[in-house]
């Protein structure tokens, strides 16, 4: 088959699709990763996009990713009006809100300036940049403003309570209120659940690599000049951190400006504190238990010298 004749099919699927669903397939240049409307999307509704906002969480350390994103769209009633379909993703589905779904799936508010994408499946490393050079094509041609990264960093144990978010972002302005000498600014955030005031420090690296999809999509951003941010916690790896999301979820008003992102995380962190004490208590129990096998050995060599 010739270049023209699959060029002719992938503008035939699209003009298909867009019957159906009032909106176009976003299809990648190789044509092996597409964006396919699951839901009636119509740029001409009246919905406003001047400052459209797309949050993006994947299944990374901590789950913060995963769980931040299913917070938002929970709290703010968000719906599905794509998924991204791909050769790269490794097949499967995701059973939630009680019926299945494609793993990778974008969300939006009904007021339209607020998009959520998460992705629950693997993504084979060699279509990484099909799947991500995709997405960011439909943020372009969709004018979302700017595109925020939840992700958790590994740290050996379990991360103190007071542990703060980690803010990179590609935004001159944003970096040029800091001081010269100060590597960090703090931002303000209010508690709901004692209304006190807490202080999110920002910081700026000196140098930082962020990899994976998270890095991928950040870097596909930047490539077609959409500004950017990476919300960042550290996180233990092996268990869900609701604590650590609740920390990110509760600063993204702040940077966006949106007061329907000015979210109560209140009931992740009730969810994180029970985990924390639950691993808290199995981690006692294990020291308990090697600092026994530590006694009763030395005792064992003991009695295996008095007998031999």
């Amino acid at each position: 088959m010739s270049t023209n004749e699959s060029a002719k099919i992938i503008e035939t699927e699209e003009s298909e699709k867009s019957d159906s669903h009032n909106g176009t397939i976003t299809t990648n240049i190789d044509g092996r990763t597409s964006i396919r409307y699951t839901h009636k999307f119509n740029r001409n509704d009246g919905m406003k996009l001047d400052n459209a906002v797309l949050i993006a969480g994947f299944s990374g350390p901590g789950l913060i990713g995963s769980i931040g994103a299913n917070y938002i769209i929970e709290k703010l009633n968000m719906h599905q009006i794509a998924c991204i379909d791909s050769e790269f993703i490794v097949p499967g589905v995701i059973y939630i809100g009680g019926k299945l779904r494609h793993p990778f799936r974008l969300y939006m508010n009904e007021q339209g300036d607020i998009y959520v994408l998460e992705c629950e499946a693997p993504i084979m490393i060699q279509g990484i940049h099909s799947v991500l050079s995709t997405a960011t094509k439909w943020c372009v041609n969709n004018d979302i403003k700017k595109v925020i990264v939840l992700e958790g960093y590994p740290v050996r144990g379990i991360p103190s309570s007071g542990r703060q978010p980690i803010i990179l972002s590609s935004d001159d302005k944003e970096q040029g209120e800091m001081p010269e000498k100060a590597r960090l600014r703090e931002i303000e955030s209010t508690n709901n659940s004692n209304n006190q005031k807490r202080r999110i420090r920002k910081r700026q690296f000196e140098n930082a690599f962020i990899g994976g999809i998270s890095g991928g999509l950040l870097s596909a951003c930047l490539s077609n000049e959409i500004p950017c941010t990476a919300l960042l916690i550290p996180t233990t790896t092996g268990m869900p951190d609701p604590e650590g999301a609740a920390s990110l979820i509760e600063i993204i008003g702040k940077i966006t400006a949106n007061e329907k992102l000015d979210l109560d995380a209140e009931q992740l962190r009730k969810e994180g504190a029970g985990l924390r004490k639950q691993m808290e208590e199995i981690i006692r129990s294990l020291r308990d238990q090697q600092q026994m096998q530590q006694e009763g050995g030395g005792i064992t060599e003991q009695r295996q010298v008095m007998y031999g």
